[in-house]
């Protein structure tokens, strides 16, 4: 728990505490918002690609629940996948917020599950369950810094035994598995006054945000087929595995602050221009704040694999992932009970 809450803190303070502000003249909406589609489009190759984290055991089938002793394991897995940096930035920027680091190999999203696995009954097969959950609200810790994180990720997988060899050390699956995972980083931004130029009609407007607190949010549905070969040598076991997936991924931001429209300087309703605003993209728009979710459907594919050590009942995994669509990379380490 103490690490994990370690790996959670750092991540806050290098995306929000760390940043400096670049104050500048009002922004234009339009370039915001194509900011957040490029932001949307990279995120939904990464979260499809961070939900898989956990269920990667290195055996790739466990046996039979009905038999002597009962096939079964429970146990933990902690994790991360990168995300490229650059396109988070040039849309934070547009808040007159920077990030400054440079992190060419990608900024790590970390994740962790709760999991467990039994075996299958008459025929080979086994499935996986796995689920995670962190909110800080009402924490102190973090009630400090003015940040709140939410990360929920649960999922499930079946897979079913081509080989399951008694002659020669190799075991090879075939299976499915679902992947949902959701979450969002919120902080007070603590710049004062910004503003956002927008056309209508041949009328300037600005939107204006007073000391606004921004929200990123992410969540993605994740459908995966895969294949998983492990190699089981007394007390350690390789594996490697390929999967291919289809998923439903949305992300974007969501601001908490007063906001004010004007129309050539003079103040206006929001009602006024909220079907306008709607256009540009803007959603749930009122004097207390609005959002602005982008969603995104697509095929990824990924490779994983590292070796487990087998000490009796207990097993040490380290895993390697490789995701395709934006060459990202990621790794876990999981400790299980496994019969």
């Amino acid at each position: 728990m103490k690490k994990r809450k370690n790996i959670t803190v750092l991540c806050v303070l290098i995306l929000f505490l760390a940043a400096n502000p670049a104050f500048s003249q009002a922004e234009s909406l339009e370039d915001l918002q194509d900011a957040v589609n490029v932001f949307s489009a990279e995120m939904a190759k990464s979260l499809p690609f961070n939900s898989t984290l956990g269920l990667n055991w290195s055996d790739a089938y466990i046996g039979q629940l009905i038999g002597v002793p009962p096939h079964f394991g429970i146990g933990a897995s902690v994790g991360f996948t990168t995300i490229k940096m650059d396109f988070m930035n040039n849309m934070m920027n547009h808040f007159d917020f920077e990030i400054p680091l440079d992190l060419s190999i990608g900024f790590p999203l970390p994740a962790y599950t709760i999991e467990a696995r039994i075996g299958g009954f008459v025929l080979p097969f086994d499935i996986g369950v796995k689920f995670g959950y962190l909110n800080t609200a009402n924490m102190s810790m973090f009630d400090s810094f003015g940040v709140n994180i939410d990360y929920m990720l649960f999922g499930a997988d079946i897979r079913y035994a081509l080989i399951d060899s008694k002659l020669i050390p190799v075991k090879l699956s075939v299976g499915a598995g679902f992947n949902h995972l959701k979450g969002g980083i919120s902080a007070q931004l603590g710049l004062g006054d910004q503003s956002f130029s927008f056309d209508d009609q041949g009328s300037s407007y600005s939107l204006l945000i007073s000391d606004p607190e921004l929200g990123l949010l992410w969540q993605t549905n994740t459908l995966e087929l895969k294949a998983h070969v492990s190699f089981p040598l007394f007390i350690i076991t390789p594996y490697l595995g390929v999967g291919a997936s289809y998923s439903w991924a949305k992300a974007g931001y969501k601001v908490k602050s007063d906001v004010k429209a004007y129309k050539n300087s003079t103040p206006v309703d929001l009602n006024e221009v909220n079907d306008t605003l709607n256009e540009y993209g803007l959603s749930g728009v009122s004097d207390k704040g609005f959002e602005s979710i982008v969603e995104i459907s697509d095929w990824n594919m990924r490779v994983y694999g590292g070796l487990s050590f087998n000490l009796a009942v207990i097993r040490l995994d380290f895993t390697v992932m490789y995701n395709f669509r934006d060459s990202a990379f990621g790794g876990s380490f999981g400790i299980r009970f496994q019969l």
